[in-house]
C-alpha cells in the first residue's frame, strides 16, 4: 500500500483578504445595527425622543466595527501580541523575544527598588555609627562635667575650711 500524505492547499491572498474585508463588511453591519437599534430604544426611553443617543449608539457601533476590522488587517497593532516566526528557531526565538514594555517596567522598578534597599541599609549603618560617636562624645563630656564639678567642690570645700 502505497502511504498517502495529506495534501494541503494553498490559499491564494487573494481569497484571504476577500474573507477578511466579507467578515468586516458583515461585523460592520451587524454592530452598526446594533447600536442604532439600542439608538432608538435609549432615545423613546430616556430621552424624550432626541436624535443624539441614536446617532451616538451608531457611531459606537461603526467604531467598533473598525476597530475589529483594523486588528483584522493588522494584528501587530493590537496591544500584547506579539509575532514570532515560525520554523524550527521558533522556540528559541520565543525565549531571546525582546521585552515588552512592562517586562521592561518591571525590571526598572526592581533595579530601583533594590538601589533604594542598598542606599537606606547604608544610611541606617551610617547613622548608626553617627550615634554611636555622639554617645561616646556625650559620655566624654559627661565625665568632664563630673571632674569639673568635683574640681569645684573641692575648692569650695578648702575655701569653707580655712574659714
Amino acid at each position: 500500500m502505497a502511504s498517502q500524505q495529506p495534501t494541503q492547499q494553498k490559499v491564494s491572498s487573494e481569497d484571504i483578504i476577500s474573507q477578511k474585508t466579507d467578515l468586516c463588511i458583515s461585523n460592520a453591519i451587524v454592530k452598526t445595527g446594533i447600536g442604532f437599534s439600542a439608538g432608538v430604544v435609549l432615545s423613546v426611553l430616556l430621552f424624550k425622543r432626541r436624535a443624539f443617543p441614536v446617532w451616538l449608539a451608531t457611531g459606537f457601533g461603526m467604531g467598533s466595527a473598525y476597530t475589529d476590522c483594523e486588528r483584522s488587517f493588522n494584528p501587530v497593532a493590537v496591544p500584547g501580541i506579539r509575532v514570532v516566526p515560525s520554523g524550527p528557531s521558533s522556540v528559541s526565538a520565543s525565549s531571546n523575544a525582546p521585552q515588552t514594555t512592562f517586562e521592561k517596567l518591571q525590571q526598572k522598578a526592581g533595579e530601583a527598588f533594590g538601589a533604594a534597599k542598598d542606599k537606606a541599609a547604608a544610611g541606617v549603618e551610617k547613622a548608626q555609627d553617627k550615634s554611636a560617636d555622639l554617645a561616646e562624645r556625650a559620655q566624654d563630656k559627661g565625665r568632664e562635667a563630673v571632674e569639673k564639678a568635683k574640681a569645684e567642690g573641692q575648692k569650695l570645700e578648702e575655701k569653707v575650711r580655712r574659714v
